[in-house]
């Protein structure tokens, strides 16, 4: 049975070698993005481009805040780490705070934020969770969970594992936070949660296989048409042209206050989210068809 090592991290874990980490037979690891609605790890991006550097399998992870807005998190979460490539895994919801909300409240949500950032990542996220499932989500074995894989914390025996109902196995185990049930010592990271693959390197790969054509540059626009590709914000570096200056230049015709620089940035994202809420529309604060469609009445 092969089961291959990975860790997950975050800024608790401060500055990593990622060279050391890579060396010491770890394949994969799980790096946290962001939080809520706005939150953002402030070792992300280096540890993300530094998991690259090491040639590791990597995937980024969204600690869910119930209550917030789901939709809004799932493009929070995708604005940060923007569109996945080589060797990345499917984006991470982590679930595990019910935030005072009733079980079928933070089912919906669940639903919600898995179904916005499927749409936005054009993967299927994995869901990291464990006895929460349990407890505060009443076990639930809806079809739609189904469809996601696995990622179970549990720091016990694997003969002791209890798996949510929506599962018949996982594929990632958290099986230590770093000092329970027999961790391993990792050059390069201090004490940290560790994690078991059941598969392969080969199966790795395949989780990565699904991947979409990397993006292009934006088309200049025809009329009003729609473009072909989303305007987000945060991307780095930021999304510029001619297609941003347009779409500023109809909110400010539309009465909105924004300059018109050519730039998708903050500006440009509360203007979008304005209009959105004004239409009707997902308050995400992406410029996606149905936003551009509206904006234009096409």
């Amino acid at each position: 049975m092969t089961r291959l090592l990975g860790i997950d991290v975050s800024h608790h874990q401060g500055e990593l070698s990622w060279s050391n980490i890579a060396r010491g037979g770890v394949d994969y690891c799980f790096i946290k993005a962001t939080e809520g609605t706005a939150w953002v790890d402030h070792w992300f991006e280096r540890n993300w481009r530094g998991a690259q550097g090491a040639g590791l399998f990597r995937g980024a992870y969204h600690f869910g805040r119930v209550g917030a807005d789901a939709s809004t998190q799932a493009a929070h979460f995708h604005s940060v780490v923007g569109p996945l490539g080589f060797k990345d895994l499917p984006p991470v919801l982590d679930i595990e705070e019910a935030n005072g909300h009733p079980p079928e409240a933070v089912i919906a949500w669940t639903k919600e934020f898995l179904t916005k950032a499927s749409e936005l990542f054009g993967r299927t996220p994995i869901i990291y969770t464990g006895i929460f499932w349990r407890e505060h989500m009443n076990n639930s074995a809806d079809e739609l969970f189904t469809r996601h894989r696995l990622w179970l914390a549990g720091y016990v025996p694997e003969g002791s594992l209890k798996i949510p109902a929506a599962w018949k196995r996982w594929t990632f185990w958290q099986y230590t936070d770093g000092s329970h049930n027999h961790p391993r010592v990792i050059p390069g990271v201090p004490p940290c949660d560790q994690n078991l693959f059941d598969g392969t390197v080969g199966d790795l790969n395949a989780m990565c296989s699904n991947v979409s054509p990397a993006p292009t540059p934006l088309p200049a626009p025809v009329a009003n048409a729609w473009p072909g590709s989303a305007l987000v914000w945060r991307r780095s570096p930021a999304m510029t042209g001619e297609i941003v200056r347009q779409w500023q230049d109809r909110m400010a015709r539309l009465g909105f206050e924004l300059e018109v620089d050519g730039a998708y940035g903050p500006q440009s994202k509360r203007v979008c989210q304005a209009f959105q809420k004004n239409r009707g529309l997902t308050a995400d604060g992406i410029v996606g068809r149905k936003t551009w469609d509206a904006a234009f009445e096409l």
